[in-house]
């Protein structure tokens, strides 16, 4: 009996590493969005720079939108900007901002030094938005309807070769099916 009790641990080593080898084998840009196909959650924030100013999911109803999530501590978020400068002036949809878990003055700072591609930022100090829409980190896109919907996510930096070959042909699709109020 105590030779058993001396395989225990190693037994416990061993299947710690399978685990941790099939977690490390996953992609997270593949993780799975709950989220996908259902209405944007309904939430009630403060917007970045206006502050006393409501922001809801209703803002995102009547027009296609692209949510950025980003931080002021998040590198990856700060070096996708000048690329969301260039998505700004699109005219087919909006591109809005989610700070995340950020204190407003370092993330007000950031939009100063690199400039504001949003056409509004959500304030979301505590994360309550994002866990609600099961942001993994930072950065993350979504792509909602003009119906106020979910219709994909992607994890981690945009740049012009994903965004070709992600967003274009969706918004392109959405705006086919006259995904307009």
């Amino acid at each position: 009996m105590s030779r058993v009790k001396l395989f225990i641990p190693l037994f416990l080593v061993l299947l710690l590493g399978i685990a941790l080898y099939l977690g490390l084998r996953q992609d997270p840009r593949q993780l799975g969005l709950t989220q996908q196909d259902k209405p944007m959650p309904e939430f009630i924030a403060e917007d970045l720079l206006l502050r006393d100013t409501a922001f809801s999911q209703q803002d995102f109803k009547g027009h296609i939108t692209v949510l950025n999530v980003w931080a002021s501590w998040c590198p990856s978020c700060k070096s996708e900007f000048p690329f969301l400068q260039q998505l700004n002036t699109r005219a087919d949809f909006k591109l809005y901002g989610l700070n995340y878990r950020d204190g407003r003055r370092a993330a007000q700072n950031v939009l100063n030094e690199l400039g504001n591609p949003f056409f509004r930022s959500i304030y979301d100090p505590d994360g309550k938005l994002a866990l609600e829409l099961g942001v993994y980190g930072t950065p993350e896109t979504y792509l909602i309807d003009a119906h106020g919907i979910i219709r994909y996510r992607y994890s981690g930096e945009l740049n012009q070769t994903i965004w070709q070959r992600e967003f274009q042909p969706k918004i392109k699709a959405l705006a086919e099916q006259g995904n307009r109020l």
